[in-house]
């Protein structure tokens, strides 16, 4: 198994986990009046703790999303009073904000530690490979920068009981893979919102303006904007065709795959001190953990 085929199978196993804990921490929630999508918000501004979170905070890790649509979900969270405006644009936790946040992270950690189908030492072993290499990226020097990882570490629980702590370690790898894209987006020179466009187009998911606008409108970009993306991408010579039907050029399939492959020779560099038995044992931890959580659904 490569190093990619394992990642995969790695999220694989951290989704079937995400059934066991994410409903228990939604269902908590509303008993908060936490609506599900601010649970992620409140999270992120947790880390940030003690500075303060603007929207261009949010943007590094997530420069698609418009600096809007953050102040609006920000704007959001603190009417409903988990979040203090201190200043325009300019937010922190309230302490109401703060101990519900902690309580369902809280909430959550017990769920997944009573849905681990390992045997205490299976899950410790499995802590320690997926934990020796969230250690070795944030020890490899960059590319890519570990601002994201770094923010993800900061919420790793207790080391006991084990899957809370597997847990916070494949989101700090995720985070880990976010900042290896970023900078393979960022050394491309082009802008966040066409390499987004490129992507849809590259993987056949949009093929005109109009589903274009439809697909990303979570974003909250208006329409002009991606017209404008279009033709910067034209201007790269990236894609052919109308704003009615749209293709990606052989130019941009092979700059998109150089993202992409750029993207994984950051992320995966770490993993080098993985060596095959490392590798075949963390693959079985990883299958067996996957099979149990889907066996218990």
């Amino acid at each position: 198994m490569d190093f990619l085929q394992l990642w995969q199978l790695a999220n694989e196993a951290w989704n079937a986990l995400g059934e066991h804990f994410e409903p228990v921490i939604e269902r908590e929630g509303l008993e908060y009046g936490l609506a599900p999508r601010m649970w992620g918000l409140l999270l992120a501004v947790l880390t940030f703790e003690p500075e303060v979170v603007t929207p261009a905070h949010l943007m590094v890790r997530n420069p698609y999303t418009s600096a809007d649509a953050y102040l609006r979900r920000l704007g959001e969270a603190t009417s409903d009073g988990f979040l203090e405006e201190v200043e325009a644009g300019i937010f922190h936790l309230t302490e109401k904000g703060r101990s519900t946040t902690l309580h369902l992270a809280i909430v959550g950690r017990e769920a997944m530690a009573d849905s681990d189908p390992l045997s205490v030492s299976e899950s410790t072993e499995l802590r320690s490979l997926l934990n020796q290499l969230v250690q070795s990226s944030l020890d490899t020097s960059p590319p890519p920068d570990t601002w994201s990882i770094h923010l993800s570490c900061k919420l790793l629980p207790e080391l006991d009981p084990p899957m809370p702590y597997i847990e916070q370690l494949f989101s700090a790898l995720a985070a880990y893979r976010d900042d290896a894209h970023l900078s393979a987006w960022q050394m491309t020179g082009l802008s966040a919102t066409a390499l987004e466009t490129l992507t849809l187009l590259w993987r056949r998911e949009v093929n005109s303006l109009d589903s274009l606008c439809a697909r990303l409108e979570r974003r909250g970009h208006p329409c002009p904007v991606y017209q404008r993306v279009l033709d910067e991408l034209r201007g790269h010579s990236l894609i052919g065709g109308t704003d009615t039907s749209l293709w990606v050029s052989g130019a941009g399939r092979v700059f998109r795959n150089q993202v992409e492959n750029d993207t994984d020779q950051f992320f995966f560099s770490p993993w080098s001190i993985l060596d095959k038995p490392s590798t075949n044992r963390l693959a079985a931890l990883l299958e067996g953990l996957k099979a149990g959580l889907e066996r218990v659904e």
